[in-house]
């Protein structure tokens, strides 16, 4: 069991059970309490389990708050969840695909259904919600916490998505136009979401029309470099015609 692995096992155990207890757990894994300790930190420094007297304790207002802000008021008017649908609407069963960061992003979990699908992601929201369904197998990148994107980022995360070759990825942004493309705030996450980029046979940016003239400041990719645009129908005519321009295909969702 590698540490991707064990730390989803670790996570996994505290939301059945809600508390563990470090030197039994440590046991059952075969592993020494200071390797159990340490993985429970990574969890305590994003405010989800409280450590003390030898257990771990699971913060569940902690988890479900970090769960409404990965579920934002923004989609109330429902944008997100189309485009989310529209970008599942893409997915094979038998696919292996990368899920980034984002709210956005997190909505295409809703409209798998049954699907069997492989999933390689650096969202923390994306493993919280889709590691008990059996028909998802979900791979965890190694990487910097950032809770900018609720994630995994840096050199770590961006080396492991290099190795992999999969079908479909589907990557967020903070800001694009037609003429910049997709950019992003902190240089951790642009190159991270590169690498998620180049490792995909076929890409899809998922944005919604809030982001769109949005300029921060790490350009991370032309518009072009995605097989599909995938944004929301709140565009007035004249930057579709922008948009249409500047993708190789574009869904208004």
């Amino acid at each position: 069991m590698n540490l991707i692995e064990r730390r989803m096992e670790t996570f996994k155990r505290l939301q059945r059970e809600g508390v563990l207890n470090i030197k039994d757990f440590a046991d059952e894994l075969g592993v020494s309490s200071m390797t159990v300790r340490r993985d429970l930190q990574y969890f305590a420094q994003q405010g989800f389990v409280n450590i003390s007297n030898g257990n771990a304790h699971l913060i569940e207002e902690a988890t479900s708050n970090a769960m409404q802000v990965a579920m934002s008021k923004e989609e109330s008017a429902g944008n997100k969840q189309r485009i989310g649908k529209a970008a599942a609407d893409l997915v094979q069963s038998g696919d292996t695909i990368i899920v980034d960061c984002g709210t956005t992003t997190l909505q295409l979990l809703r409209y798998l259904g049954n699907k069997h699908v492989t999933i390689f992601t650096n969202s923390i929201p994306v493993s919280g919600l889709a590691g008990d369904l059996s028909n998802l197998k979900i791979v965890y990148a190694p990487g910097i916490y950032s809770p900018l994107s609720v994630g995994m980022v840096g050199t770590l995360a961006a080396d492991f998505f290099r190795t992999l070759r999969v079908n479909k990825s589907f990557l967020g942004a903070h800001g694009f136009d037609a003429a910049g493309g997709a950019n992003e705030p902190v240089l951790d996450d642009a190159a991270t979401k590169h690498a998620m980029l180049e490792a995909a046979q076929e890409s899809y940016l998922m944005v919604d029309s809030s982001k769109y003239g949005n300029v921060h400041l790490m350009a991370m990719s032309k518009l072009s470099d995605y097989s599909c645009l995938i944004t929301d129908s709140d565009f007035p005519q004249e930057k579709r015609d922008e948009l249409n321009a500047a993708c190789q295909r574009v869904i208004y969702a």
